[in-house]
């Protein structure tokens, strides 16, 4: 029973040191808490965090509007397809508005998850400036110091 609990201690420090690793790449800050940030530092960041949030907003109300188009096309084909006199027509005219309605939502879909990812890479280069200018400013700082 002992050999088993030594055979495993190994194990599980692995573990948990992976995790702990990951978990520190994780929450690793673009600039590091101590530093103090200039205020081109902070104007920046706050213009990286407002152009990615109000592109997400118009990506988001892009996709509500789109949703709401693909909604009203398809209850109009709906009601229209009731209007046919056979069957086959009627089961015809449904499987068109399903499937339009379906290429409408992939379509928006898509287009939501591209401005999603242009957002965020968009936001991940320009904090990487402001990590740079922030470099720089300690650079400056130090300097003058000397």
């Amino acid at each position: 029973m002992m050999k088993k609990i030594f055979t495993l201690l190994p194990i599980v420090g692995l573990i948990l040191g992976a995790f702990a690793i990951a978990t520190e790449i994780k929450t690793t800050d673009p600039l590091p808490l101590g530093q103090q940030l200039s205020d081109v530092v902070i104007h920046c960041i706050k213009t990286a965090v407002e152009t990615k949030e109000t592109t997400l907003l118009s990506a988001a109300t892009t996709y509500q509007n789109g949703y709401l188009a693909a909604l009203t096309t398809k209850k109009t084909a709906i009601f229209a397809a009731w209007d046919k006199t056979t069957k086959k027509e009627i089961k015809t005219a449904l499987t068109i508005a399903s499937k339009v309605y379906k290429d409408s939502m992939k379509t928006i879909k898509k287009t939501l998850k591209a401005s999603k990812k242009s957002a965020n890479s968009t936001y991940k280069t320009d904090i990487k400036a402001c990590k740079s200018n922030s470099l720089q400013d300690l650079t400056a700082l130090h300097d003058e110091e000397d």
